[in-house]
C-alpha cells in the first residue's frame, strides 16, 4: 500500500515538473523606430517561476550593445520574490543603415557551486530583443510567408505578412507564389489579394491552395510586388502531417495590468525527438504594429510526446479589446504558426483561432497542474479508503 502511495506521488511530481521552466524575462521583444541621438529607458522583468534562490547575472549583445547601459549587472532572487523590475537606458547614435539593427539582454540563472568550488547544473538562459528600424528613404518592405492547413487534400492557406519600412507609401502591393516539389518541379501557383500600403503599416496578403499532391516536401518561392519594384523569398513546407501540434493555449488568474503566464500545450507528431522547440506569441494592435512579442524558453520535446510551453506577457498599458495575433512553434529550421484572436478583459484573456478550432482558457478554471493536483487528492482519498477497508477486514477475521 505505502509503495503504491509513493509511486502516484513520484509520478506527480516528475509529471509536474517537465511544465515548469525555472526563469523567465518579459517582454521578448522591444521595437524602436529610428530617431537620431534618441535616449529612452526600457522597462523589462526577470520572473523567479520556481520560487528559489537563483543568481542571474545580464549580458548585452549584438550590433547595438554600444548602446545600451544596464542599471544593474546582477542581482539574486530570494524564494519569495516573483519577479524584479529592471530598465536599461537606449543611447542611439547620430546614423545607423537603413533596416534593422538589434541587441540582446541575456539573463543567465548562474548554476549553484559546490563545496569543491565546481558549478553544479546547468546554465540557464533566457532572453530579450531591442529591435531598432531606421526608414528606407523611398520604398521598401520587409514580408514573411506563413503556410496553414497543410494536410493532403485540404486547401492550404499562403499568409503574407507585410510592413512598410519606407519613408514613401505603397499604392499596390500584392504576392505571387509558386510551388515547387524537391525535384524543381512546378505543381501550383496562387496570386494573393492587393492593397495600399503607408509608411509603417502592416497588412497580410493571402491566397488559397488546394494541395490535391502527394504527401512530402515543397518549397513555396514568394515574389512580392509593389509599385514596380519586387523582393522574393522561400520557404520550405510539408504537405501530410504535421510534425508539431497546437494542442491548447491556457491562461489562468488572468488581471489586465499585470503579468500574464500563457500556457501553450504543443505535441510532437514524429517518430524522434524534436529539440529545441519554444514558442513565440505576437500581438498586434489595430494599427497592425507589434505590440508583444514575447517567447517561451527552448525545451526538447520526446517523440510522440505532449509538452507545455510558458511564455509571460507583461500587460502593462494593454486596454480592453480585440487583438489580433499569431503564434509560431519553432523547431530547428522550421516552425509551424496559427492566427489568433485575443479577447482581453479586465480579469479575463479568451484566445481563439482564426479560420481554426484551437482549445483555450482564459481568466479563472483549472491548468494542468490543477487537474493533476485533484486526480492526486482522489487517488490518496482511494487508498485511504481502501486501507481502512482493509484493516477493519482484518479485525473482523481475528
Amino acid at each position: 500500500m505505502k509503495c503504491r502511495f509513493f509511486i502516484i506521488v513520484f509520478v506527480f511530481i516528475m509529471f509536474v515538473s517537465n511544465f515548469v521552466s525555472a526563469i523567465g524575462i518579459t517582454p521578448g521583444r522591444t521595437t524602436l523606430d529610428f530617431q537620431p541621438s534618441l535616449e529612452k529607458d526600457v522597462d523589462f522583468s526577470v520572473l523567479n517561476n520556481e520560487h528559489k534562490s537563483m543568481q542571474v547575472v545580464f549580458i548585452v549583445q549584438g550590433e547595438l550593445n554600444s548602446s545600451i547601459l544596464l542599471s544593474e549587472n546582477n542581482i539574486a532572487f530570494m524564494p519569495s520574490e516573483e519577479s524584479k523590475s529592471f530598465k536599461y537606458k537606449v543611447n542611439l547614435p547620430k546614423s545607423l543603415e537603413p533596416g534593422l539593427h538589434k541587441a540582446e539582454i541575456v539573463a543567465l540563472e548562474i548554476p549553484k557551486s559546490s563545496s569543491g568550488g565546481t558549478f553544479v547544473g546547468a546554465a540557464v538562459a533566457v532572453v530579450s530583443e531591442l529591435n531598432v528600424y531606421v526608414p528606407y528613404p523611398g520604398k521598401y518592405v520587409d514580408f514573411d510567408l506563413s503556410i496553414l492547413d497543410t494536410e493532403q487534400n485540404s486547401t492550404a492557406t499562403f499568409i503574407v505578412p507585410v510592413v512598410s519600412r519606407g519613408k514613401i507609401g505603397i499604392g499596390e502591393i500584392r504576392a505571387l507564389i509558386d510551388i515547387y516539389t524537391p525535384l524543381n518541379e512546378k505543381v501550383g501557383t496562387v496570386e494573393t489579394d492587393f492593397t495600399a500600403l503607408e509608411p509603417g503599416e502592416r497588412t497580410e496578403l493571402t491566397a488559397k491552395w488546394p494541395a490535391n499532391v502527394n504527401t512530402g516536401s515543397y518549397l513555396a518561392k514568394a515574389t512580392v510586388f509593389y509599385d514596380g519594384e519586387s523582393r522574393d523569398l522561400e520557404k520550405q513546407f510539408s504537405v501530410g502531417n504535421n510534425l508539431i501540434s497546437m494542442e491548447s493555449i491556457l491562461v489562468n488568474q488572468f488581471s489586465l495590468g499585470e503579468i500574464a503566464k500563457l500556457q501553450i500545450l504543443v505535441e510532437n507528431k514524429w517518430n524522434q525527438e524534436l529539440k529545441n522547440v519554444y514558442a513565440n506569441l505576437l500581438v498586434f494592435n489595430r494599427d497592425g504594429e507589434t505590440m508583444a512579442d514575447v517567447k517561451s524558453a527552448s525545451e526538447d520535446i520526446p517523440s510522440l510526446s505532449r509538452k507545455e510551453l510558458i511564455a509571460y506577457w507583461d500587460t502593462v498599458g494593454v486596454k480592453e479589446g480585440e487583438y489580433d495575433g499569431k503564434l509560431l512553434i519553432q523547431y530547428g529550421q522550421k516552425s509551424a504558426d496559427k492566427n489568433l484572436l485575443l479577447k482581453v478583459n479586465s480579469d479575463s484573456l479568451d484566445i481563439t483561432g482564426v479560420g481554426y478550432a484551437i482549445r483555450g482558457r482564459g481568466g479563472g478554471g483549472f491548468n494542468v497542474t490543477d487537474i493533476l493536483i485533484v486526480l492526486v487528492i482522489i487517488l490518496l482519498i482511494v487508498n485511504l479508503a481502501w486501507f481502512v477497508f482493509f484493516k477493519r477486514s482484518r479485525a473482523k477475521v481475528k
